[in-house]
């Protein structure tokens, strides 16, 4: 049987790779976009958060948008079944704390500063977090 030519729109095996995190025990999933799937340069990781800790120590910023996205991982993805830790702010001075018991999304705009981003409690780590980062640049680079 020949190829759909609608193929091209799917991309089958979605990768893994070991987090950066020795906290973050199980891989993470990733996928990329750009020019040989679809047209939009962006990456998206998937985190499953099993315990306590601070993944992010240092308010940074960058060039380009990104989505930080908080669910939980049991069966009611809505339940976060933990506590989430995230500054942000205008400029490194003068940073907002925003704490999250219930599934959420932030977007990140150009040149906003964010940090520190804490996972302060997880309730049950058979049903972890699940923090997905997606953002639209072929390669990550922060500034402090």
């Amino acid at each position: 049987m020949a190829e759909s030519k609608l193929a091209k729109y799917i991309r089958k095996g979605i990768s893994t790779e070991e987090s950066r995190h020795p906290e973050i025990t199980a891989p993470r999933l990733k996928t990329q976009g750009g020019k040989d799937f679809g047209s939009i340069d962006f990456s998206m990781h998937w985190s499953a958060i099993t315990q306590p800790f601070r993944m992010v120590p240092e308010p940074h910023n960058h060039d380009f948008e990104q989505y930080l996205i908080f669910t939980g991982g049991g069966s009611n993805p809505a339940d976060l079944g933990g506590e989430v830790e995230l500054m942000l702010g205008e400029d490194k001075e003068n940073m907002e704390k925003f704490v999250f018991t219930e599934a959420t999304s932030v977007f990140i705009a150009k040149g906003l500063y964010h940090g520190p981003l804490t996972f302060r409690k997880i309730n049950d780590p058979a049903k972890p977090i699940m923090f997905i980062d997606l953002f639209f640049t072929p390669e990550y680079i922060r500034k402090t």
